[in-house]
């Protein structure tokens, strides 16, 4: 009796993996058909316009703005990600550039470190899918889509951003860098509070008591995926 119970229990472990492995294909094709689909569409005048209202929505009312984007189950903010990450990995890549080399000599070394550039440049998108790819895993009882959970993911983490387009102020002075420092630590927490909120409107819970350990656990996961990551030399 106990034999069959335990063979029962094992069938059932087997189906629950192999319906989060179809459940996980799934969402990966309908991920990638989005994502194709919204690029696609994108007016980068236009839609750089509109992602500066949605900047300023999100410092005017932070936690409302992340309530809407996770309940958005039509994920109409999503194309404001597209751009908000196409800006972060631009001026990312142009500060990486500034520190090691000057504009003019450039293309002379390019060669010599272009590793090191497509490493930095992946990094915060590698950043905003390990961390919707841990609160997507965790989040079981209140599923969302992968691309809502992105979208809230690049919302909250737009205090970064901004510090990091403010960082290319360095361009046009070294000794401005004294500022952007303290600049670039307060915009960081507040990432982590925006993010906090942002996961806690995703997965629906109320309880902060409750919620704390959620967040405790998909900041564990994505802390184990940074060390594994940075062997690749890559900083999420």
């Amino acid at each position: 009796m106990e034999e069959n119970e335990n063979k029962e229990q094992q069938v059932n472990e087997e189906a629950k993996k192999d319906e989060s492995k179809n459940d996980f294909k799934e969402e990966t094709v309908k991920t990638a058909k989005e994502v194709k689909e919204t690029i696609k569409n994108v007016n980068l005048k236009e839609d750089a316009k509109a992602t500066t209202g949605f900047i300023t929505e999100m410092i005017k009312r932070p936690l409302v703005r992340l309530k809407e984007i996770a309940e958005d189950k039509e994920n109409k903010d999503f194309h404001y990600a597209i751009i908000l990450v196409l800006v972060w990995v631009i001026s990312i890549g142009v500060v990486y550039i500034s520190k090691d080399y000057s504009f003019d000599r450039f293309f002379h070394y390019f060669g010599r470190n272009i590793l090191g550039l497509l490493k930095t440049i992946i990094a915060p998108l590698a950043s905003l899918i390990v961390l919707s790819s841990a609160v997507y895993f965790v989040n079981k009882d209140n599923k969302k889509s992968f691309v809502t959970i992105f979208t809230a993911m690049t919302a909250a983490s737009i205090p970064t951003i901004v510090a990091e387009i403010l960082s290319l102020l360095r361009l046009v002075s070294s000794s401005i860098i004294k500022v952007l420092n303290p600049i670039s630590s307060f915009c960081s927490a507040i990432t982590i509070i925006f993010t906090f909120f942002a996961i806690k409107a995703i997965c629906g819970e109320e309880d902060n008591t409750k919620f704390l350990k959620t967040f405790i656990l998909v900041e564990a996961i994505y802390y184990i995926a940074y060390l594994i990551i940075s062997y690749l030399e890559i900083y999420i």
